[in-house]
């Protein structure tokens, strides 16, 4: 099934530059299978990696607004644009330690996780919150590294799942940051996906996915880009370390009111659907904005999330939302939303189901869930892709 990671790729979409072809063409590896390369993909050679990476999202959202007065960084506005981003993750010790680090021309959006424990430093307003990891939290942070972003489509539990509707090629190379890479070209051959593709470049000594693009049916230009510019395959620990700069203004973030497994899977294959419970549209757009002090009472579910990972964003990402919303269709299983890669339902029970897939089939994949959804199996395992054929 989807994880929350795929909610996420999902909402934002990005879609790598596959600029690493040198004039002097293609490297030259030694043929691999695709089985043999997605076994690589699961056993890399290196529990580190840090590196500047290029992210592209292109999923037919009009371009968010700048939150801050100031028009700082800030990770919502990833959700459309060109982006670069700083990530660091070590992931050798008893718990992931990991920092992804929004960049704007003058301001920099941190977000620092160490096993559940999570900061969100912002730079323009000299602000550190300080929070835990939950499941929704965890998924945006590992959208922006192509490794992460990789699993939604070669992790063991996509591949078990899409075994019969999905064929897997490995005959293309080419070069990301300078590193010589296989091409796994992933395509469904699945009814009601909005999935035509997805190309991952792969590090041939370490195995590790340094570009993801995903596109759309039909579509040459993909929705979904995360490539690295360049890497390294270690992260330096003082880089992976918080601490909140003297006079800076700190936080404590209250839980946002979340069920204790608000993330479940719905459906099945390429139009399996992640539903995340607790999600009230008019409830979030308008706990955007809300106070953050410890005395003020904190937004319910989704809307505390964003909240608190978008700061205090207020009016424009409440103008932004409230025109997404009436954007929507109003169907017999709740308020439906679609763009070229996702669709979204805000069903009337306070449930958000966001799929790879049609309305038309999205809708289904609501009707047939009722009342019950059954719970993701892991953050870092998803539906996503089959070996139907070899080539």
């Amino acid at each position: 099934m989807l994880t929350p990671l795929v909610a996420v790729a999902a909402l934002v979409a990005a879609a790598p530059v596959w600029h690493g072809l040198a004039a002097a063409g293609p490297p030259r590896l030694p043929g691999i299978s695709p089985v043999s390369l997605l076994k690589k993909i699961g056993k890399p050679q290196t529990q580190a990696v840090s590196g500047t990476v290029r992210l592209k999202v292109d999923i037919g959202l009009p371009r968010l607004p700048k939150l801050g007065s100031d028009g700082g960084a800030d990770p919502i506005r990833l959700l459309s644009g060109d982006h670069l981003v700083r990530v660091a993750t070590d992931a050798s010790g008893p718990e992931a330690r990991e920092r992804v680090a929004v960049q704007d021309t003058l301001s920099e959006y941190d977000l620092f996780r160490d096993g559940s424990d999570l900061w969100v430093w912002d730079s323009s307003h000299q602000t550190a919150r300080h929070g835990s990891v939950n499941a929704v939290t965890s998924a945006l942070l590992a959208f922006a590294t192509p490794s992460d972003l990789a699993k939604t489509f070669t992790g063991p539990s996509a591949v078990q799942t899409l075994l019969f509707d999905t064929s897997y090629s490995t005959r293309e190379t080419t070069r990301v940051a300078g590193r010589d890479c296989y091409v796994l070209r992933i395509t469904p051959h699945a009814d009601g996906t909005t999935i035509g593709s997805v190309r991952v470049a792969v590090d041939a000594a370490t195995g590790v996915p340094l570009s993801v693009a995903v596109y759309p049916t039909g579509s040459s230009s993909p929705a979904i880009q995360a490539e690295f510019e360049s890497v390294a395959f270690s992260a330096d620990p003082a880089e992976l370390r918080f601490t909140p700069p003297a006079g800076a203004k700190v936080v404590e973030e209250a839980a946002p009111d979340l069920p204790a497994n608000p993330v479940h899977g719905a459906g099945k294959d390429w139009t399996s659907a992640v539903a995340i419970g607790g999600v009230s549209p008019e409830k979030l757009i308008s706990g955007l904005g809300t106070s953050h002090a410890a005395s003020a009472p904190t937004p319910e579910g989704a809307a505390g999330v964003l909240a608190a990972l978008a700061g205090t964003p207020g009016t424009p990402m409440q103008s932004y939302l409230r025109m997404m919303m009436a954007a929507g269709d109003k169907t017999p299983v709740g308020l439906v939303w679609s763009s070229r890669l996702v669709s979204l339902v805000f069903t009337p029970d306070q449930r958000l189901f966001v799929a790879f897939a049609t309305p038309q089939s999205l809708e289904a994949t609501v009707a047939a869930s009722g009342k019950t959804a059954t719970p993701a199996t892991s953050a870092n395992t998803t539906t996503g892709t089959e070996v139907g054929s070899h080539s």
